[in-house]
This record gives structure tokens, sequence and C-alpha cells, in this order.
């Protein structure tokens, strides 16, 4: 059913973000130079303690977090909206991590 698609279809996306990310560091780690990759990684990019952002990739992993850039208006809102949701997500992963 259209369900078991959407699943399907999530995680299929899930596993190519991985995958594009790790041949991402992978190649950075063996000396490509301006290697960019988003990843949602530990940052201070906002106040949420994990966020996804274009990051800097090189011979030791992340080299430099690129941040949000400027945004508009309607993006800073729509971000402020989303937060409780996001914090409570983070909440629910760092409990599942810990246990």
């Amino acid at each position: 059913g259209e369900g078991k698609e959407a699943v399907v279809s999530t995680q299929s996306t899930g596993a190519y973000a991985g995958a594009r990310f790790a041949f991402a560091l992978l190649q950075a780690m063996n000396g490509a130079k301006n290697v960019v990759e988003c990843s949602y990684v530990e940052s201070d990019v906002t106040d949420l303690q994990f966020f996804s952002t274009p990051l800097v990739l090189g011979a030791n992993g992340v080299e430099q977090n690129l941040g949000l850039g400027t945004l508009i208006d309607f993006e800073q809102d729509a971000l402020e909206k989303l937060k409780p949701e996001l914090s409570g997500s983070i909440e629910k992963g760092i409990k599942f991590a810990n246990q």
C-alpha cells in the first residue's frame, strides 16, 4: 500500500544521504579539496544542540561548519516555529542513544 511505499522511500532517501556523505568524507580524507556536504551535526549554528548545515570536509573530518547563511524573514519565522518540534526530536534521540 501507500504507507509501505512511503516508508521504503524514506529509508531509501536516508540511505542515499548517508552513502553520499560517507563517499564525500572518504574523498576529503584522501586529499580532495573543497568537499562540501550537508549533515546533521552537533553545532552552535542555532540554539538547538544539533542542526543540519553544509560542512567543509577535509583530511581530519569536519573542517568548517558553513552555517545557515542569511535567512529571509519567511525562513527565520519558519525556523522559529520548527524549533520546539526539533528540540523534542533531539531530546528523544539523545535519550535513545544513551540507553
